[in-house]
Formats: structure tokens, C-alpha cells, sequence
């Protein structure tokens, strides 16, 4: 592991559920079988390079419940370390560094050996290169594992160095601490409740107000009321600081995850309605393009809104787009 690993080691530690495995009926004399019967390969993870050039920030994974039973919530962001120097090629300020990939794999060890899972996580929201990825609102559906346990998440973040007439450095990243549990109930048979046909769905109509927050100028909007759309007695205002942007909730405002809907998307269902956002953990996080978050206010009025994007003038300077819905 390199030095950068020992560095964010204790970071994300936190994340990682030191829970027993549980034995599943999926495993044959001849090795570890796929829901599907298929024979399980071997999970092979790239070898991590000397050098990296990618900073973890607050890397985690949580059990929570999903549409569709439990699912595992990532969270954290990977960026790029401003710092990074790499000396095998005679590099110039002209140089790009940039974030090329991010590949994910689920293991499950059996007998000592550790088992690929045929999982999937979605990256939706995220163009390749980037300076820096959101894990936020990305999540892996226990659904898709052959059964229940512990399992290990690994993630392999790829980078590159390149400039014009120069030969290109690749660097790979390795994150192999964010194990997690799915509950021996989720691998039995349960007995799903009656639907009533006389319940009527609960629908309170939104609609969508796109606004700017920025410091750009000395006139800029910095703070928002999403009542009134106006700054004064804000819902939230906005920092920019190393090339990033957050938000800091007003008084008495909490800033949650939004867990229905998909990163970068805006629903397209006619009404739109309040009940169809749901709130998760509390967010605290760097915002991203296509990220999602629920604004509940002090007296319980409750705001999805949707990061556009952030445009930055420099490190310290920028615009914060978004969509909002009341």
C-alpha cells in the first residue's frame, strides 16, 4: 500500500463492518456459485502503483434499505491532490493530471480465497476524465449478490499524466477497506403483505425554479430562500473554497442525501409530486454535478434540489446552478 493509502487508512476505517459471514446454500464442492448457478472466478484487483495522484476523502459505505430490499449507500469524494509530482518524465505546467476511471468489484471470501461478485454500480452523472468523483447518491444493490454475509467492496481508481511530446504516466489506486454486511433475512423467503386497492396514493404537486448562487460578483446572489427565491432569511448559502463548493444550511435547516431519485435526472412524471423525494443521511459532503439533496427547514417544509453544476473562476471564486422544487 502506498503512502497515500496509509494516509486515508484511518479516514475510512469507520466504514468498515467487522461483522461474521454467514454461510449460504450457493457454494458447491467445486467453489462458490452465482445466483444464477454459475461458477464464481476468482476476483483478480489491479496492481496499485508507486505514485498516485488521487486524494479520499471521507470514503464510506452504509447498509441502508432500498426500493427493492437492502442496498449498500456509498459516500466520500476522490480527487485530485494539487500537490502530486511525478518526476520519471520532465513534466511542465502544461501537464494534465486527470481521474480516467473508476472500476468497482464485490468479493466474497470462501476458504481463503476471494470470490467476484456480478454486481453493479452506477456512475451515472459522472464524464470521464475528471478532477474529482462524488460517491454520493452511488449505491449497490444486495439484490444482485448470491447470498448473504460479509462481503468486501473494492475500487480501483485509474489516472493519468499527460502532456504533448511526452510519454503518458498512468497510476492506479487501489481502495480495499469498505466491507459490509447483508442480513441473513434478506436470503429468506418473507411473505409480502396484501396490497389494498382502496389506498390512494398521497400527492402534494411541485414544480422546478432553476437559480444561481455565486460570489463572483459583489452584487451575486450568495444565499437562498427557497419560499421566496430571494437571499434574505436563507435556507442556505454557499462557500467556495480549494476549488470546491458547499453549502451552509441556515438556522435550524438540515442538508440530507435524497434517496429516490438518479443522480444528474429530473423526474419527468406529470405531476411531480413532494412525496415522490426521500430523505436519507444527513449531508455535509463537497457538492457535485447531478447531485441530489432534500432541504428540510425548522419548521419541517421540505425542498429537493439538484446540483447543475459548478463553475469555478478560481479557487476561491464561482457559480453554483440548480434546480429546486416547491
Amino acid at each position: 500500500m502506498n503512502f497515500k493509502k496509509i494516509l486515508i487508512g484511518s479516514a475510512i476505517a469507520a466504514a468498515s463492518y467487522g461483522l461474521f459471514a454467514c454461510g449460504g446454500d450457493n457454494e458447491s464442492v467445486n467453489g462458490p456459485v452465482d445466483k444464477d448457478g454459475n461458477k464464481q472466478k476468482e476476483l483478480d484487483i489491479p496492481k496499485e502503483s508507486d505514485l498516485s495522484p488521487v486524494i479520499v476523502n471521507g470514503l464510506k459505505i452504509t447498509v441502508m434499505s432500498g426500493t427493492n430490499g437492502m442496498r449498500g449507500s456509498l459516500g466520500g469524494v476522490i480527487k485530485l491532490d494539487p500537490d502530486f509530482v511525478d518526476e520519471s518524465e520532465p513534466y511542465t505546467a502544461n501537464v494534465k493530471t486527470s481521474i480516467d476511471s473508476v472500476k468497482f468489484d464485490v468479493g466474497r471470501t470462501v476458504d481463503g480465497k476471494v470470490y467476484r461478485e456480478p454486481v453493479n454500480i452506477n456512475l451515472d452523472g459522472v464524464v470521464f476524465p475528471a478532477e474529482m468523483v462524488s460517491f454520493t447518491q452511488k449505491y449497490l444493490e444486495f439484490s444482485e449478490l448470491s447470498s448473504c454475509g460479509e462481503f468486501q467492496l473494492y475500487i480501483s481508481i485509474f489516472a493519468s499524466n499527460k502532456e504533448e511530446g511526452l510519454k503518458t504516466s498512468k497510476y492506479t489506486t487501489v481502495i480495499d477497506t469498505l466491507k459490509f454486511t447483508r442480513p441473513e433475512s434478506e436470503c429468506q423467503t418473507q411473505q409480502q403483505p396484501e396490497s389494498s386497492s382502496s389506498a390512494v396514493a398521497v400527492c402534494t404537486p411541485v414544480t422546478a425554479h432553476e437559480d444561481t448562487l455565486s460570489n463572483s460578483l459583489g452584487t451575486s446572489k450568495t444565499s437562498i430562500n427557497f419560499e421566496t427565491g430571494l437571499a434574505d432569511n436563507p435556507h442556505i448559502s454557499v462557500s467556495f473554497a480549494g476549488n470546491e463548493v458547499t453549502l451552509v444550511p441556515g438556522a435550524g435547516v438540515t442538508v440530507y442525501e435524497e434517496s429516490n431519485q438518479i443522480t444528474g435526472l429530473s423526474p419527468t412524471k406529470d405531476p411531480i409530486c413532494l412525496e415522490d423525494f426521500k430523505k436519507s443521511f444527513a449531508f455535509n459532503d463537497v457538492l457535485s454535478s447531478g447531485l441530489w439533496l432534500n432541504i428540510i427547514t425548522a419548521d419541517g417544509k421540505h425542498y429537493p434540489m439538484m446540483v447543475r453544476k459548478a463553475m469555478f473562476e478560481s479557487a476561491t471564486k464561482g457559480t453554483l446552478s440548480f434546480i429546486y422544487y416547491k
